[in-house]
């Protein structure tokens, strides 16, 4: 007697768990590729082909099951490149759990978009996914205090300085668009078996042709005559460990390692020498206590610096002391502090309360709050006839306000950071990657300046020239000098000139798309229901003409 169906190996419900299980592995493996593209993995080329596991798992079934399966690849991969959040011992695994849900739904929402789009408004998968993506990675950038741009899909080449001179036009969301569609282009190629060379697919063609192009065009921008006017930056790291950085006994031991390093970096003579984000543990704007001898440092060697300056560090509880700025301060040689620029963009539970007065935060979420204020306008230094920008620590992920230093003349842009918080992880690496794209999105020149490292130069072309590096060849939690020759180059960007607009277009294109198959479906639905209830009158109730 043989067994009812869906009872025994072969039964389809045996079946339908096991692909289920396959595509759950195939999402899973998409998360993990994208980890892998980015620092510290850096295997780059695995972007291309990153989301195609995902793409085949969601072929089959509907939107809803899309959305799930999105999901696993979202939490694993933004799980995965935030590991270095463990190493900030104010938070906690509520927060990282907090953290990978929410990010992920941004991959959830694509998956779920492109089955649903492509469905019903016929629009093909090759256009919609990768407008699709870029509009989320935009969202994404621009969503509130949840703003977090880090680690968008095209950060993952940072290392090819062909491809990245298309965000001179697009910023980074254009080269993410031509990754999802290489993604695409691959997975549809896979779905159509068997091809041949002689008769590539359709859309892969598409796909390869739109990377010809990127890679011609950046061809050209580095083949055009580069900058010959240089000014010289000398970056200090001064490795204090961040559990006495705050400490006020040894403030002058901490003063006096920036200043020792500082006269070795004066022997060569920069223009400018720049210390870490917090270097002076204290207010060098109000204190003359630590005024004094950054003032008189830089009288001693003749030389400007700038100076990091917060009378509190991030992450920690405010239980003495009034709010306060996270600044950079600029100190002639003459002894005068000659402009400040004033954070702009906290860090949110870091250094300030998102919502205060609307949300009580739960301790759980996270266990230290900040109270500091931020600033409202980019400050550009004058250094002879040269501006200079400062960001501060996460500000240069932040495309639309690194910009606005550019806008107002700054044509070299020190990124000024302290990541001793998150220990010998991915996250400076991180940082540096992003940091490519500010420089090569706006032609200009930039300096990373940490604390523990990795301090860096980059050319205006997003390339990384010189990085501070110790014993081992290691570049974080050494202390040492990086004097730079940073190239200054005077021209101006289409994406300097008009900002985010391939991205907004691409965000509004889908946006009416949902909007236009809403309509659609909410008056196909109308006339499903007036002519169920024309067919629900009885004959003898309808009107006579």
């Amino acid at each position: 007697m043989g067994r009812p169906p869906g009872l025994g190996m072969g039964g389809p419900h045996c079946g339908i768990h096991v692909r289920l299980l396959i595509d759950v592995t195939l999402a899973g493996l998409s998360g993990l590729l994208l980890v892998a593209s980015f620092p510290t993995f850096d295997v780059h080329w695995l972007a291309w082909i990153a989301l195609v596991p995902l793409l085949l798992a969601i072929e089959r079934g509907g939107p809803g099951r899309a959305f799930l399966l999105a999901n696993v690849t979202g939490l694993v991969f933004f799980v995965g490149v935030f590991e270095w959040i463990w190493q900030v011992s104010a938070y906690n695994a509520l927060d990282e759990a907090a953290l990978g849900l929410y990010l992920a739904q941004y991959v959830s929402i694509w998956a779920l978009g492109l089955r649903w789009l492509h469905g019903r408004s016929g629009v093909p998968a090759m256009l919609l996914g990768p407008a699709l993506w870029v509009g989320l990675e935009y969202v994404r950038s621009h969503a509130g205090f949840l703003s977090l741009p880090w680690m968008l899909v095209g950060h993952s080449q940072y290392r090819q300085p062909l491809l990245i001179q298309l965000s001179s036009i697009t910023g980074v969301y254009g080269l993410s668009f031509v990754i999802v569609l290489v993604n695409l282009g691959l997975a549809d190629a896979l779905r159509h078996r068997p091809w041949s060379w002689r008769a590539i697919p359709g859309p892969l063609s598409v796909a390869v042709g739109a990377v010809a192009i990127v890679v011609a065009h950046g061809y050209v921008v580095l083949s055009a005559e580069p900058a010959t006017e240089t000014m010289t930056i000398a970056a200090v790291q001064g490795n204090v460990p961040q559990n006495v950085k705050w400490d006020a006994a040894h403030r002058e031991t901490t003063l006096s390692r920036y200043a020792a390093l500082t006269r070795e970096a004066a022997r060569q003579r920069p223009a400018l020498i720049a210390w870490p984000e917090t270097a002076v543990p204290g207010d060098v704007e109000h204190d003359p206590r630590l005024f004094k001898p950054v003032r008189d440092l830089a009288m001693e060697i003749g030389i400007p610096l700038l100076v990091g300056s917060a009378e509190h560090a991030k992450f920690t509880k405010r239980e003495f002391g009034s709010r306060t700025y996270n600044s950079m301060v600029l100190v002639t040689p003459d002894g005068r502090i000659a402009g400040v620029y004033r954070k702009i963009r906290l860090v949110p539970f870091g250094e300030y309360v998102p919502l205060k007065g609307i949300i009580t935060w739960p301790a759980a979420i996270a266990a230290s709050m900040g109270d500091s204020v931020g600033g409202d306008t980019p400050t550009v230094f004058q250094v002879g006839d040269i501006g200079v920008g400062s960001t501060i620590c996460w500000e240069n992920i932040f495309a639309d306000l690194f910009r606005r230093f550019v806008v107002k003349g700054a044509r070299v842009v020190i990124n000024a950071t302290n990541e001793a918080w998150f220990q010998d992880s991915s996250a400076p690496r991180q940082f540096l990657a992003i940091s490519v794209f500010r420089a090569a999105e706006n032609r200009v020149a930039v300096l990373r300046v940490a604390n523990t490292g990795i301090s860096a130069a980059i050319d205006p072309y997003g390339r990384i020239v010189r990085r501070l590096r110790g014993p081992e060849d290691r570049d974080v939690f050494i202390a040492g000098v990086l004097v730079a020759p940073m190239p200054v180059s005077r021209v101006t960007t289409f994406y300097t000139a008009f900002g985010d607009v391939f991205a907004i277009t691409l965000v509004a294109g889908c946006g009416l798309l949902v909007i236009g198959v809403a309509i659609r479906a909410m008056a196909r639905w109308a006339r499903r229901a007036s002519r169920a209830h024309e067919r629900a009158i009885p004959a003898d109730n309808l009107p006579v003409a």
